[in-house]
């Protein structure tokens, strides 16, 4: 029997979640001292029931922006993305879904923070490319390291 080929497919992409908050507008458009702005990033995968070839995954924005005493806003974004993974080895799995599709997901994310940084009133905040994979293998390197000790 003919071993098959790999499949990794888009299925869709969608906005799962947002949230924006500016709890001290107006005042925080007058103010004169520069927010520092935070930025995490969160990944979760999940199984799709029913559909044992599909696969969840959830990158989370989230981004708050403050000064010394004051918040000027809070935006986090839930980008989804479902994605077909058929034949693909157990040991290339977690590679897609922690490198991959959040490489995918993350140019949506980063339009729906700009967007609705710019709608509360504020100047769009366009954040950085972030490297996945860097961060994955930060992640394992770590992950070794807990289990070494």
């Amino acid at each position: 029997m003919a071993e098959q080929e790999p499949v990794f497919m888009i299925e869709r992409i969608y906005v799962k979640d947002l949230s924006f908050e500016s709890p001290n507008a107006p005042q925080s458009f007058t103010m004169a001292e520069a927010p520092s702005v935070d930025v995490g990033l969160n990944t979760e995968t999940h199984e799709v029931p029913g559909s044992p070839d599909l696969v969840e995954v959830v990158l989370t924005v989230t981004v708050n922006a403050k000064s010394a005493d004051s918040t000027y806003f809070a935006v986090e974004v839930q980008q989804g993305g479902l994605f077909r993974m058929q034949n693909i080895p157990a040991e290339h799995q977690p590679i897609l879904l922690a490198v991959h599709c959040p490489t995918i997901l993350f140019p949506y994310a980063r339009e729906a923070v700009a967007d609705l940084v710019g709608r509360g009133g504020f100047q769009p905040l366009h954040l950085h490319p972030v490297n996945f994979e860097a961060l994955y293998q930060q992640a394992q390197l770590e992950q070794s390291q807990h289990t070494t000790q």
